[in-house]
């Protein structure tokens, strides 16, 4: 199979589980941290020290954070670490787990782009590279590799397809020899 072939194949198994739970843009955004500092004028709050943000069913865990503000709504959120973490529950009731050194969150326009040394996983599904962008509205996705880093290419790993169970395989065996005439 060409690596386009496997893209192309991956790209269709990834987006619907990269979509969020539909009620988490509803809910509050919570921050925990060690300390945090505000400039009102600027709108500009920075967390630092073992910084954990939920949402609803996504949590960002990271070493220092800094939250953008625009017309009183949360706009961007910044989060560094080694590696910061993103997880979040998609509309299939499947955990998406995100790292990076920096991860940007988009809440308004629903994107997270994942930068330096990135990798996206879900149900064994597995993406490395240096960038990684997914929109959570459109269920898409975008990795790219960086010759100046460690990562010069995109990795993407696909697990084999699920096994049936021996009795799964079984009933289904015994009811089709039921069905013969």
């Amino acid at each position: 199979m060409s690596p386009f072939n496997v893209l192309l194949f991956a790209a269709l198994l990834l987006p619907s589980t990269l979509s969020a739970m539909p009620e988490d843009s509803n809910q509050s955004i919570v921050v925990e941290s060690d300390s945090a500092e505000r400039n009102e004028k600027t709108g500009l709050t920075h967390y630092s020290g073992n910084v954990v943000i939920r949402q609803g069913s996504m949590t960002i865990d990271a070493n220092e954070v800094a939250v953008h503000y625009r017309d009183n709504r949360v706009d961007q959120i910044i989060c560094r670490g080694n590696p910061a973490s993103y997880q979040q529950v998609g509309n299939n009731g499947m955990a998406v787990l995100a790292r990076a050194e920096t991860i940007e969150y988009l809440p308004l326009e629903k994107l997270v782009n994942l930068k330096k040394n990135a990798s996206l996983s879900r149900n064994g599904t597995l993406i490395k590279g240096d960038s990684i962008n997914y929109d959570l509205s459109n269920e898409t996705w975008r990795a790219k590799g960086d010759n100046k880093s460690n990562q010069k290419r995109i990795q993407l790993v696909i697990p084999p397809p699920q096994q049936k169970s021996d009795s799964e395989t079984t009933e289904s065996d015994s009811a089709q020899e039921g069905n013969s005439p």
